[in-house]
């Protein structure tokens, strides 16, 4: 998100630089005499990112997994070359060893899915006809004993010729929603042997489930089953994709959603069972609520062919999570958080408002009496407006917006996340929200401020999908951000599955810095949010602040300050 003053300095800055380096192309060109072609037959790592690998063949034009597309049991003879004569990208393949519990069982490697245990076809000639195409590879293994035998063939495969393409190996190796039986494959026995036999893969450890009507049962993915899943995998190099059941998925997306932000290396796949009632609306919520490389798209038709023709036009309205990233939902220049924009409430603001801007919007919320519901207060104005009211308004706004909650006391926060849970029970909360309260706390514990604990709980009782945006007291910062305070909030916050936004204060941090730095190394869903307005002192007063947060980073910092004082530190960043 960039306003016209930004590309303005940035242009006047980048010309001289752009017109130097197509000099120095030109010259380098005519020295050479020639253009650099690419390699005809690269070698691709069986454990490279597979939409990379697409996008080298030519079969897609983003890193977009929505974009990739699947064939399922292409085990027989028969169905596999089918397979490989269409234009599908990637074969999904199931392993089981020959006679598979029975008294005939032997280790071979056969494509079968039970309750089939016999097959015309092994894994040797399923690998030695799908590497002479250049499909992607899956394969789905549907017992441990088939796994040893299959690393063995895959990494002798290796030995004769280039594999030359992504691999990906599945196992369901957990227990999942409604299940109660043991797995088929053991977890700690398919992981060992991916790391000692054939490490250069990618891994795609599920968890077996049953779909049950909601009549019968509304389990879904658990935060413990996420973090089970998470433990196993936590300390392995290869990328990650986790399958995940698509219609159980977006009930359990604030995990699935934390899952993701562990490392830049995991993915979630989708899977529809036959009869799974997935709808088109679970699928953009989850599509709206991560980014294009981080899920595949393993889904039936016609199901897949709607979704994605609305998926991809970019003029629908989004379905976001609320407790998702700014960065994620505005997707500023660079990632830079200086680009995100930020506005505090104004009785003038009107409709027409929304529809000609976009940013964070800072509502601050009190409450008249115990009886009375929560009421957006406005600077220098008597008028006060019914917090539920004023996010329809927002809600209602065709342009990307988010919503910072400043709120007053402990009646003023439950009654805040009451009306957020009511939004978000009849499906219509899909914008960032964030809740903010100085809390006291440790090093920084203070009569008259609501107890940090107490804070996080009400959250986590009420309404849980939030950005949690937590601020120590003012009196406390008189030394800036010192190493106790820092690290006394770091240990309230511990724990935390949400997103967590520090609220820093510009001129406090020109007094101590390099101790906040801390808090965003502490967990990739961690962030700072840095204020500064005219109540605080001028401009020049946070500056120091500002400038020594911005050398640290630009990934994962906000700022939070008044129109004219954005204007200015635009000016003085993209000037400098």
């Amino acid at each position: 998100m960039k306003g016209c003053s930004v590309a303005n300095i940035r242009t006047a800055a980048g010309i001289g630089l752009f017109l130097g380096v197509c000099i120095a192309i030109a010259a380098l060109c005519l020295t050479l005499g020639r253009t650099p072609s690419k390699d005809a037959s690269p070698s691709f790592s069986s454990g490279g990112d597979m939409l990379e690998y697409l996008m080298y063949q030519g079969e897609i034009r983003s890193k977009d997994g929505l974009l990739a597309t699947w064939y399922h049991a292409a085990n027989g003879k028969s169905e596999m070359e089918e397979a490989l004569k269409s234009d599908i990208m990637i074969l999904e393949a199931d392993v089981n060893v020959e006679g598979h519990l029975t008294p005939n069982e032997t280790n071979l490697p056969i494509m079968a899915h039970p309750p089939a245990v016999y097959s015309d076809n092994t894994l040797q000639n399923w690998l030695n006809s799908v590497l002479k195409s250049t499909k992607g590879i899956k394969l789905d293994f549907k017992s441990i004993q088939a796994v040893g035998p299959s690393l063995d063939i895959l990494f002798a495969k290796s030995s004769e010729v280039k594999i030359n393409r992504p691999v990906w190996l599945n196992a369901d190796i957990l227990k999942g929603p409604n299940v109660n039986h043991e797995v088929g494959v053991n977890a700690s026995q398919f992981l060992n042997l991916v790391q000692t036999k054939f490490p250069d893969v990618t891994i795609s450890p599920g968890w077996v489930t049953l779909y049950l009507p909601p009549l019968i049962s509304n389990r879904t993915y658990t935060r413990e089953m996420i973090q089970q899943m998470y433990n196993l995998v936590r300390d392995l190099p290869q990328k990650i994709t986790f399958p995940a059941r698509a219609v159980l998925t977006r009930s359990a997306w604030p995990h699935f959603y934390w899952l993701l932000q562990q490392s830049d290396r995991y993915s979630i796949t989708l899977w529809q069972g036959q009869s799974d009632p997935l709808t088109l609306e679970d699928l953009l919520f989850i599509r709206d609520s991560s980014n294009p490389q981080e899920i595949y798209y393993d889904i039936f038709e016609p199901l897949l062919t709607e979704f994605k023709q609305v998926a991809l036009n970019p003029n629908r309205n989004r379905l976001f999570y609320p407790g998702g990233s700014i960065q994620l939902y505005f997707q500023p220049e660079d990632s830079d958080g200086l680009l995100v924009n930020w506005y505090e409430a104004d009785i003038s603001f009107k409709r027409e408002f929304f529809s000609n801007n976009s940013g964070m919007i800072t509502l601050n919320i009190r409450v008249q009496d115990s009886s009375s519901s929560p009421q957006v207060a406005f600077p220098k104005s008597p008028t006060q407006f019914p917090l539920e009211n004023y996010m329809n308004v927002i809600l209602a706004s065709p342009n990307p917006w988010g919503v910072f909650l400043k709120i007053e006391d402990q009646d003023a926060l439950n009654k805040t996340l009451k009306v957020l849970s009511k939004i978000y029970d009849r499906k219509g909360l899909n914008v960032p929200v964030w809740i903010s309260m100085e809390v006291s706390y440790g090093k920084f514990s203070m009569e008259g401020y609501i107890q940090g604990k107490d804070f996080l709980n009400t959250i986590n009782d009420i309404f849980p999908y939030v950005t949690i945006a937590p601020s120590w007291p003012v009196p406390v910062l008189g030394l800036g951000y010192t190493e106790l305070l820092v690290q006394d909030m770091l240990m309230l916050c511990e724990g935390l599955w949400q997103e967590v936004s520090f609220q820093l204060n510009a001129v406090a941090l020109g007094k101590e810095s390099l101790s906040a730095v801390k808090l965003l190394q502490a967990s990739p869903m961690y962030s700072l949010t840095i204020e500064h307005n005219s109540e605080q002192g001028i401009f020049h007063d946070g500056y120091p602040g500002l400038m020594a947060i911005r050398s640290q980073a630009e990934d994962r910092i906000y700022y939070r300050l008044q129109q004219d004082y954005r204007n200015m530190f635009l000016a003085s960043i993209f000037t400098s």
